[in-house]
């Protein structure tokens, strides 16, 4: 016995050390890009606190990326690690500083696979920034820029579904300015300041959600004015672009009232 208790304590030590050995890099070893960024991947999955809240040290994981970036720039963990700092921003809500680094991610990498992935974020940077019709709209032009340039260079991207959702929804904010304008000239049959900015509407902004209404308004302003064919052209477009059921019995009104016209002319 006495011999076995001797032997179990010259291995268990042994034992314990080779373990901690293999869990962490040498202490004259310099630890590799690699590791950090692992480091950096672990501290975003936080710890378990109360055992439902997760507590996530994202300064610590910022640090740990930028330990990447700084000891090896080349590395492909350095491109990554620069995504993923943007990446920590953009979940804390710090969204000019998440905007920041996606921008030069599309910049300094522009042929990495990621790219679409990055200017996605950076629309979505400012799309989380956009404020009412009657405030700044400089956040929503810029997540009008973004979104489009993603559609037109990745329209096949996996974002490009939810770029269009909410190039849509920025767009609208945009048109509503523009129609606001628009309606009060077209009340008061001012028909030709109306159309001119029913034209900017669905010009600037051709994918604002009331489009197609808003056509049927320049329609209507080119019938005040007395070009009853580019109208009847416009209304007929709507009917092929698929108005609901209300804005299509309206439209076919204006047809009819354009044909009696023409009829008693």
């Amino acid at each position: 016995m006495r011999g076995a208790s001797r032997w179990l304590a010259l291995v268990v030590p042994a034992l314990l050390l080779s373990l901690a050995c293999a869990s962490s890099p040498p202490q004259d070893e310099i630890p590799s890009a690699e590791h950090y960024y692992q480091r950096g991947l672990e501290t975003l999955e936080g710890r378990r606190v109360f055992l439902f809240f997760t507590d996530v040290d994202y300064e610590r994981a910022i640090e740990l990326f930028q330990e990447v970036i700084d000891n090896y720039p080349y590395s492909d963990y350095a491109t990554l690690a620069e995504l993923k700092i943007a990446d920590v921003y953009f979940e804390q809500g710090r969204f000019e500083e998440a905007a920041s680094y996606y921008q030069d991610f599309v910049e300094l990498h522009p042929r990495h696979p990621q790219v679409s992935y990055a200017i996605y974020r950076r629309g979505e940077c400012a799309f989380r920034q956009m404020y009412a019709e009657d405030q700044d709209q400089t956040p929503t032009h810029e997540a009008v820029a973004q979104f489009r340039f993603l559609l037109e260079r990745y329209p096949e991207s996996e974002y490009a579904e939810e770029a269009r959702l909410n190039l849509a929804q920025a767009e609208d904010r945009l048109a509503a300015n523009v129609l606001e304008i628009a309606d009060f000239y077209f009340d008061r049959e001012q028909y030709y300041a109306a159309a001119d900015r029913y034209r900017e509407a669905l010009e600037l902004y051709p994918e604002h959600s009331r489009r197609l209404r808003t056509a049927y308004r320049l329609a209507l302003s080119l019938r005040g004015l007395g070009q009853e064919e580019e109208a009847r052209a416009i209304l007929g477009q709507i009917l092929e672009d698929g108005a609901d059921d209300d804005l299509t019995e309206e439209v076919e009104e204006a047809l009819r009232d354009l044909d009696r016209a023409r009829r008693g002319s």
